[in-house]
């Protein structure tokens, strides 16, 4: 007779192998660690076979445990999928949300990913433009809501998170104490256009404007380049970026604020569910 795992038991196991760890695994799943241990108790008793051996003092997956990860995958990934396309709802119609580049490379594709799975008759409208550009589409209506780094008392909304703004040059990129910093900026209006500047000009730095483009591929090509410096959030690292600071004669730089504002009046069903669920999420 074959045996049923339990999923709880896998998503577990799988934290585990994934922190590397009981102690972190417990934190990733807001467990104590002594209920982790009887999970995998529980599991390996299930099995019949140990998933863990010691290897000094850690505790590493066994060959039985490292068979069992992909699978445990599998079997989470499609228990997720079932119980989505069950509660899937019937909802129809246009969902329209703008965000700038930052968040829609790094905030946003979670929550679309989700929505679409559990509203997939649902029109997804997205309209990847500059904060400033933004907020006048959701003033006007054109937007259902939009993600935003502008913080705005005109519409409901709310902080979805901070993150730190850090300077980003080319990997190769070394900066002359002896002449001003080259900069590569957006064009105003840009907050992270006037965080770099404020900054520089606050603590005395020399510095000069060696590139301007209103697009964040158009800067970070220009980055690439070893044209110069910016202002940017860490999501724009790539392996030929790097992070300058003090040590480059750098000021620090203010955190950047990412925001969510519904339009103002009455949402469709889609659209409010989709508000809804990227405020829940960030909680």
């Amino acid at each position: 007779m074959l045996t049923n795992l339990d999923t709880d038991l896998l998503r577990t196991f799988v934290a585990i192998a994934e922190e590397g760890g009981f102690t972190s695994a417990a934190l990733r799943i807001y467990r104590t660690q002594s209920a982790v241990s009887q999970q995998m108790r529980r599991l390996e008793e299930t099995l019949g076979v140990p998933l863990f051996e010691k290897v000094g003092r850690q505790r590493k997956l066994s060959q039985a445990g490292q068979n069992l990860l992909s699978y445990a995958r599998q079997i989470i990934a499609l228990n997720d999928q079932a119980v989505m396309m069950v509660n899937a709802s019937e909802e129809s119609g246009e969902v329209r949300i703008g965000a700038p580049h930052d968040i829609a490379d790094s905030i946003l594709p979670g929550f679309l990913s989700t929505f679409a799975q559990t509203n997939p008759r649902v029109h997804v409208v997205l309209k990847v433009d500059r904060s400033p550009n933004l907020m006048p589409l959701l003033e006007d209506g054109r937007l259902d809501m939009t993600l935003t780094t502008r913080h705005s008392e005109r519409f409901e909304g709310k902080l979805l998170r901070s993150s730190p703004t850090v300077w980003i040059a080319s990997s190769w990129l070394s900066l002359d104490a002896n002449q001003p910093v080259p900069l590569v900026l957006a064009d105003s209006p840009s907050i992270f256009r006037r965080m770099a500047l404020n900054a520089l000009e606050q603590r005395g730095v020399a510095h000069i404007e060696r590139y301007t483009c209103p697009t964040l591929s158009g800067i970070q090509v220009a980055l690439s380049a070893g044209l110069g410096v910016t202002a940017r959030t860490p999501e724009l690292i790539t392996q030929d970026l790097r992070i300058l600071g003090e040590r480059e004669g750098l000021p620090p730089l203010p955190d950047i604020n990412f925001y969510i504002y519904r339009r103002n009046g009455d949402l469709s069903p889609a659209a409010s569910t989709l508000f809804d669920q990227i405020c829940a999420e960030q909680r």
